[in-house]
This record gives structure tokens, sequence and C-alpha cells, in this order.
């Protein structure tokens, strides 16, 4: 009686928070609009300046219906998913050598280390001179932002790893690859899982900032045709629908990875 109490007290706690979440976050949505509108109002600003939000909101519904429109979103998820499941494998493997193997750590480590802070942006040249505006391009450029963020991860994460474990692993008869799999990796799991949720984001601005300059379809492509015809409350809702995007990837991300933490 007494624990199935305790769970209706928990579950009206939870409940009385999830409200007061929603709450506050609209709370900040409507904040920035009356900040927006108000800005407007102030300076008298023109619409191909600052369009209203009522017109921004109008020009979103307007794209909802638009089959064009989903379609660059479904372009530019895929190639940030497929981006970001090749630079997260390969970042992980990577990672893991370099954490378990100090020669590598050593020799690789000042490489990875320079390279890294190459921002994927300053490869958007090369890669549409290499790739034009295929898939592959973006593609590229995303697994390279997630890749290096999964490289740093994995290895100071496994570097870190109580060396209390790596004995215990020993004394249970495990090898290199034994203890580096279901000790270290196991060890290392939480800030993996918060490296991927930074190379997740990390990884999302990437693929559209590539669509600005190099690609013949994605959000990218929708908002720089926009800025050209002066279609300011596209670029606007645009911007909202990537932001939108991009909070919803990290989420996933972060419900993924807490569940795999949980396991």
């Amino acid at each position: 009686m007494a624990a199935a109490l305790a769970l209706r007290r928990s579950g009206a706690v939870t409940g009385r928070l999830s409200v007061s979440h929603v709450a506050l976050a609209l709370l900040g949505v409507a904040i920035v609009i009356a900040v927006w509108q108000g800005t407007i109002a102030w300076y008298g600003l023109a619409r191909i300046v600052l369009p209203t939000p009522f017109e921004v909101a109008s020009t979103l519904a307007h794209l909802f219906a638009s089959r064009s429109f989903w379609h660059d979103v479904l372009v530019s998820l895929r190639e940030f998913l497929l981006g970001y499941a090749i630079g997260g494998v390969l970042g992980v493997l990577v990672g893991t050598i370099l954490g378990e193997r100090p020669t590598a750590r050593m020799t690789v480590g000042p490489v990875i280390e320079a390279l890294r802070f190459i921002v994927p942006f300053a490869w958007i040249p090369l890669t549409v001179l290499w790739f034009g505006t295929s898939l592959t391009g973006k593609v590229v450029l995303v697994a390279y932002a997630v890749f290096f963020v999964m490289v740093v991860t994995t290895a100071r994460s496994i570097v870190t790893v109580d060396p209390t474990l790596t004995r215990v692993g020993t004394m249970l008869g495990m090898g290199p690859a034994g203890i580096a799999l279901k000790v270290h990796l196991r060890a290392a799991a939480p800030g993996i899982a918060s490296g991927a949720k930074a190379a997740a984001a990390l990884g999302w601005i990437a693929v559209v900032a590539a669509e600005y300059i190099g690609a013949s379809a994605g959000l990218g492509v929708m908002i720089t045709n926009a800025s050209m015809s002066l279609a300011t409350a596209t670029v606007i809702a645009g911007m909202i629908v990537i932001g939108i995007i991009g909070a919803t990837v990290s989420w996933l991300v972060g419900r993924t990875t807490a569940a795999w933490l949980n396991y």
C-alpha cells in the first residue's frame, strides 16, 4: 500500500514538473515573439527587413503544405544521418585505439589535434571542387565534423578510466581486446554519450552550412534561394525549422544514449 502511494506521489510530482517545464518553455517563446513584434513597431521596420511573427507563421504553414519543402528537409536529414553514422562509428573506433595504445596516441595525437581545429566550413570550397553538389560532399563534411568530436571524447574517456577496473579485468583473465570492449568502453560510456550529443549538434550545423554554398537541394538551398529573392519571411521560417530539427535531433540522441547507459 505504501509503495503504491509512493508511486502515485512520484507520478504526480513528475506530472507537475512536466507541466511546469512546458509552461516555462511557452513563456520563453511568448517573450521572444513580444520582443520581435515590439522591435518592428518601435523602429517601424519594413516587411523586407523583418516580417512580423504572424507573417512568418503564415509562411511556415505554407511551407508545411509544400511538397518541395519536405523534400528539402529529407535531403538535409539524409545527409546528416549518413555523415553522423559514418563519423560516429569511425570516431569511436579510432578513439578506442588511441585510448588503448599510448604509442598510437603519441603518433597520431598531434595530427588529430591539428586537424580538429580546422572547422568543417573551411573544407566547403574543396568539397565542392572534389564532389560538386552531390550527396557525397555533404556526407563527408558531416562525417568530418562528427569524427573529431568522437575521437577526442572517446580517447579521453578511456584514458581516464579507473585503473582498478583494468586490474580487475586482468585478474578475470581478459585479454587486451576484452578489457577494451567489456571494461574500458563501458566505463567510458557516459563521456562517449556526451560527445555523441555534441557531435550531433556540430554535424547538423555543418550540413546546413554546406548547403548554403554547394548543393542542389536541402534547407540551406531553400534559405539561399529565398534570400536571393528577398523573401525574408521564408528565410526566417527556414531558420526556425533548422532550429527545431536540430533541437529534436539533440533530444533524440540524448534519449538514445540515456537508454544505452541504463542498459
